[in-house]
């Protein structure tokens, strides 16, 4: 990755606010060239930005009062690599752009009820534009050329899965530019589907379906007047050989947005089409709130926490649950996202009394049983004695017991709404209430560790947690990590064992202490155990990385490129700085 080639964070060290008529610049200032992602969150609204191997000098980081917008900070653990957060907080929705110039992101948030123009321009003054988009077909390939009256300043493409109706497809994005006279949307009739052009912020993104379920082979060819893309048609194992072809071809990713946002159409044509998507979600039985989420690579946990807050709904995840996930939707309802999440990742869910419980397919889950509902009915004996026994053991919850849980009811809101001072406050004095809840130990541990950043804490909950249940595999893992980061590696590694000591170990268990083994030059015990959680759960981008690293650690250079080239080829979605240093590092091994 850059960020390991220069061995510094991208230090962000002030934020520059300016105002005009059309709304606020704010121009974010680092070190390195940054590479980050946006989204938006609703209730309230909030405007994200996740910037990879950040650092930030926090007592700079500040905004005027005046402007109405409210930053908050922090570090987002978790992920693939580290990730610093901006997130601003404003009076109400507002339509908004981000785009990079050396090592500044310039942040454009419109006034109310301003439209985003463009402002594409070279350095003459003059508008740069796409003026045609030529289609030339010819045997196996298909040729598309995105003609424009001048060098483009850049562009940026990726690739969207299949996902329901929505077919496979190539975008891309192409800064500051025009296409006022361009079609919308044109059929083509080969391997490519179709062509869909939208505005996107300054510019514009080109959107390529694919006829199939799969995407086409594709290459992408900078011009002096625009771009080239060559694509294949798919014809058996001339598949494999056009993938292989392409496996030199490291492309930037950005966040993935819908394509057809911010497309200039007229209100009643966005009403018609509003109230069509409306209609089609009511059918299907979707009637929630809607949401526009726009994710790369985030952790399912912060996912489920986001539709948590959206849904007001308590939301249980499966220990077992791991992994990330990139998904792009736009103003769909809540529990429509949440469907396709679970499809994904071969997840179900399980709702009761404003509850959802999420947890993997394979797995059943069973309600706490309850006493029946006070109903008139012919008395039976059997039925009338286990009642007796149930109400008799509810009427005999401890005080304290209720308490507790009244007090982690109060701790689960303040944790929604980010509060977590409160809510492990919260949860400490429910705990002096229930000691031998090492459930509720454990989860004041992860506050600790993953929140609040108190590895002396956690470690503390974390071992009574074990107090009360010496088989807790969880707490182990979070005793372990917070020791790790303390330096204290003899007592780390004692709990590493103990949470990998079950039949099946937590994949986030096997990985950790694979880092941790590989941290202490224990390059064969971390290999084993990146190799033992292939075995369970599937390679995985992170396994693989580790895996790749380390062979280069040992000196086996011959089998970390094979295992980096392995890695290009998998179909991960590869943030972008980690692809180019990859195809870096396999371009060296290749023979002369």
């Amino acid at each position: 990755m850059a960020l390991a080639e220069t061995g510094k964070a991208n230090r962000i060290s002030a934020i520059k606010a300016s105002r005009d008529d059309t709304g606020l610049v704010l121009r974010i200032q680092g070190t390195q060239q940054p590479t980050y992602t946006v989204y938006e969150l609703f209730n309230p609204p909030r405007i994200v930005i996740d910037i990879a191997g950040a650092e930030f000098e926090k007592d700079r980081l500040q905004l005027p009062e005046n402007m109405g917008i409210r930053l908050k900070t922090k570090e987002v653990n978790g992920s693939e690599v580290p990730l610093s957060r901006l997130e601003f907080t404003l009076p109400a929705t507002r339509s908004f752009t981000a785009r990079s110039e050396g090592n500044d992101i310039i942040l454009f948030i419109a006034e109310k009820n301003a439209r985003l123009q463009a402002t594409a321009q070279d350095g003459s003054g003059v508008a740069t534009a796409v003026e045609d988009v030529l289609v030339e077909t010819a045997g196996d390939q298909t040729r598309v050329i995105l003609k424009t009256n001048g060098k483009l300043s850049g562009y940026r493409s990726g690739v969207l899965d299949k996902t329901g109706s929505a077919p496979p497809r190539l975008y891309l994005d192409l800064d500051n530019v025009r296409g006022d006279t361009l079609l919308k949307e044109q059929e083509i009739g080969t391997a490519l589907a179709r062509i869909r052009v939208a505005r996107r912020g300054s510019g514009l993104r080109v959107v390529l379906d694919a006829s199939g379920d799969s995407l086409f082979p594709y290459e992408i060819k900078e011009r002096d007047d625009g771009l080239e893309i060559l694509i294949r048609e798919e014809k058996g194992s001339d598949q494999i050989s056009s993938l292989i072809d392409q496996k030199q071809m490291i492309e930037q990713e950005l966040p993935q947005v819908d394509p057809l946002k911010d497309a200039s159409v007229s209100g009643a044509e966005k009403k018609k089409a509003s109230r069509t998507m409306q209609d089609n979600f009511s059918f299907a039985g979707y009637k929630k709130e809607r949401i526009t989420v726009d994710f790369y690579k985030i952790d399912l946990h912060n996912v489920f926490r986001l539709l948590r807050e959206v849904s007001k709904k308590n939301i249980v995840v499966d220990e077992s649950v791991s992994g990330s996930l990139t998904l792009s939707l736009n103003d769909v309802p809540w529990d429509f996202a949440l469907d396709i999440i679970l499809q994904l990742k071969n997840l179900q869910k399980v709702e009761r009394f404003n509850t959802i419980v999420i947890l993997p397919k394979e797995k059943a889950f069973s309600w706490p049983e309850r006493a029946e509902d006070n109903l008139s009915f012919e008395a039976d004996e059997k039925l009338t004695a286990q009642e007796a026994i149930v109400i008799q053991q509810r009427e005999n919850i401890p005080k304290r017991i209720i308490e507790a849980r009244q007090l982690i009811a109060r701790a689960r809101q303040a944790e929604t709404k980010e509060n977590y001072e409160t809510a492990v406050q919260a949860y400490t004095e429910a705990l002096g209430k229930w000691p031998e809840n090492g459930r509720l130990a454990n989860k004041i541990a992860s506050l600790f560790l993953v929140q609040l950043h108190q590895n002396a804490k956690a470690a503390y909950y974390a071992k009574k947690a074990l107090a009360a249940d010496p088989t807790y595999t969880a707490a182990a893992l979070n005793a372990a990590i917070a020791l790790a980061n303390m330096q204290m590696n003899h007592e780390a590694q004692q709990y590493f064992d103990q949470s990998v000591s079950v039949a099946r170990p937590s994949a986030e268990a096997l990985l950790s202490y694979a880092v941790f083994s590989e941290e202490q030059q224990k390059y064969e015990a971390a290999l084993k155990l990146l190799g033992k959680h292939d075995r369970l759960y599937g390679e995985t981008l992170n396994s693989m990385i580790a895996e790749a690293r380390i062979l280069d650690k040992m000196g086996q250079r011959e089998a970390a490129t094979k295992k980096y080239r392995a890695i290009l080829l998998s179909g991960y979605r590869v943030p972008p700085d980690l692809k180019k240093y990859i195809a870096g590092r396999v371009a060296l091994d290749q023979p002369m």
